[in-house]
């Protein structure tokens, strides 16, 4: 176990001491900046500090320690810094072993609260970063080209966009892996264990959406998904979510939904923050599903909340749903909006099949959808094109288009040997 120093030693800077001049200093040693062990020699007392914050929380596990055996006390969270916590902390101490209860409690509680403090405020340590010569500008990915490894990313859409279907596809397939499906994306060989955080549903709708899926991609073995009822906050839940991380194995988070896992104003700054933080803290793969607003002066869609949200995630992609009453058939577009890591990636389009007792979902052509306006504009343009050549002014009027983003974008495809002009009009170099 690696201490301050490098060796167990005692930290002779806890001189505020509260029940005399005779009360004991621990010794101290701290693990992986998260966890410090108190001991107590003296007093036959070990204490182990974990997942404490700069609140002053902690969760303590108290072991009466001698020579000759080892004895569990208490194992509570509490807030140090609060004395309504630790007035009935002191007295369940104290009832749990009648050898310990004459122990100064109260000056124990102020060694640990001191020093569990101050190592949660130093924060991080400074590592030199050197580049090395295997060094590129290629992102990791979980499953590409939607998740970026190890990094936030968010779908958000309007109620019925299927994202929350979209997301259990996501996590079947990385949690299986599907190495050889044909919807264009790429998994990693080895199986991604998933953690489904439900803020809205239940386990049974869950599980029939679940098996639906399993059955739409014709997969016999039988799969389980880890689920999580939802009623707190992802910040307040950042302790029991190390454990079952750490128990599980788990890789990929997938969270349902922003609103109620960030709580509050979400147009603050603050929930998206306090949000964004407790995911660095799990330091893994994340998958958000929110909800949009729509900025009512630009038409221009986006996370519902504040910009934090969007600045936050490494990737961003909105999703959109066309489906007629009645039908078992929907089609989806999703659009990368927003790329830290790596380009923006041309729009995917999926059909969804609804059966009584599967759930399909096949790649879909967005050109003859509802949904064509998703796709890139150059896409859009050679695919009017093919009805024949037509000015600036009436393509971006066809496309509700701005007529500079289309005179950019036939110039591009000019160069790409594609378009082609014709007097004052474009049209398609091979048609030409």
């Amino acid at each position: 176990m690696a201490t301050l120093d490098g060796n167990e030693s005692t930290d002779q800077s806890l001189d505020t001491r509260t029940d005399g001049p005779d009360n004991e200093l621990p010794t101290l040693a701290i693990d992986e900046r998260d966890n410090i062990t108190f001991r107590w020699a003296g007093y036959g007392l070990l204490v182990d500090a974990e997942h404490f914050n700069s609140d002053g929380q902690a969760e303590l596990t108290f072991w009466h320690d001698t020579p000759d055996h080892k004895q569990l006390l208490l194992q509570k969270r509490a807030k140090l810094l609060s004395s309504s916590n630790t007035g009935p902390l002191i007295k369940e101490l104290r009832d749990a072993n009648d050898g310990l209860q004459y122990l100064p409690w109260n000056w124990i509680l102020t060694c640990i609260g001191y020093k569990v403090l101050k190592t949660a405020r130093q924060g991080e340590p400074v590592q030199d970063i050197w580049p090395t010569e295997d060094d590129d500008l290629v992102p990791a990915y979980l499953l590409e080209p939607i998740l970026y490894l190890n990094h936030p990313t968010v779908i958000f859409g309007d109620y019925g966009s299927f994202k929350s279907t979209l997301g259990l596809v996501i996590g079947y397939m990385a949690q299986l892996p599907h190495v050889d499906n044909k919807l264009g994306l790429v998994t990693l060989k080895e199986s991604t264990h998933c953690l489904y955080l439900d803020y809205e549903d239940d386990p049974s709708s869950l599980r029939k959406r679940w098996g639906g899926i399993q059955r739409g991609f014709g997969i016999e073995a039988p799969m389980p998904i880890p689920h999580r009822h939802m009623t707190n906050t992802l910040a307040d839940s950042i302790d029991s979510l190390q454990q079952i991380k750490k128990e599980k194995d788990i890789k990929l988070l997938i969270v349902d939904s922003l609103g109620p896992a960030a709580r509050g104003n979400l147009n603050d700054p603050e929930p998206a923050i306090k949000y964004h933080e407790a995911l660095r803290k799990l330091g893994i793969t994340s998958l958000t599903l929110a909800h949009c607003s729509k900025d009512q002066f630009t038409k221009r869609r986006s996370i519902f909340g504040s910009v934090f949200f969007t600045n936050l995630a490494r990737s961003v992609w909105e999703c959109k749903a066309e489906q007629e009453s009645g039908e078992t058939e929907a089609v989806i577009s999703l659009s990368h909006r927003k790329a830290n890591l790596s380009k923006l990636h041309p729009t995917l389009g999926y059909r969804f099949t609804f059966t009584d007792s599967s759930i399909m979902i096949a790649k879909a052509d967005l050109r003859d959808t509802g949904l064509s306006g998703e796709l890139p504009l150059s896409v859009r343009i050679s695919d009017l094109l093919r009805r024949g050549a037509m000015p600036v002014k009436d393509i971006a009027e066809a496309l509700d288009a701005n007529a500079g983003s289309v005179k950019s974008a036939v110039n591009r495809l000019a160069k790409k040997g594609i378009t082609v002009k014709i007097g004052e009009s474009w049209g398609l170099k091979q048609e030409a």
